[in-house]
């Protein structure tokens, strides 16, 4: 009875616990730049809560594949942001550039 009880807990935690363990302690912000400076992003999210994030000169910025540059972002753009919480701020650890929803205005 006692292993029976302990495989169902383990078949209905276990595969709830993998996708915490694969992002690895990062936080997975998706959605579309709202707004942005030198030091933060701020992300709208699909469900249309807007997240703000910190940008530090240790933050990595990919678009394609390949390196990007911070001033490649733009309002608009989707992206996913990995970040980690330091202290009460999200702070980007990398910066995934999609392709832009919208032209940026000029």
């Amino acid at each position: 009875m006692t292993r029976r009880m302990v495989a169902l807990a383990l078949a209905v935690f276990l595969p709830a616990a993998v996708p915490l363990l694969a992002h690895g302690g990062y936080n997975h912000v998706v959605g579309t730049v709202t707004a942005m400076d030198a030091s933060h992003v701020e992300v709208k999210t699909r469900s249309g809560k807007t997240v703000s994030v910190k940008l530090t000169d240790a933050t990595k910025y990919t678009k394609s594949g390949g390196a990007a540059a911070a001033s490649d972002m733009q309002v608009g753009q989707r992206v996913s942001v990995e970040a980690k919480h330091k202290g009460e701020d999200l702070e980007a650890e990398e910066v995934k550039l999609g392709v832009l929803k919208t032209a940026p205005a000029k």
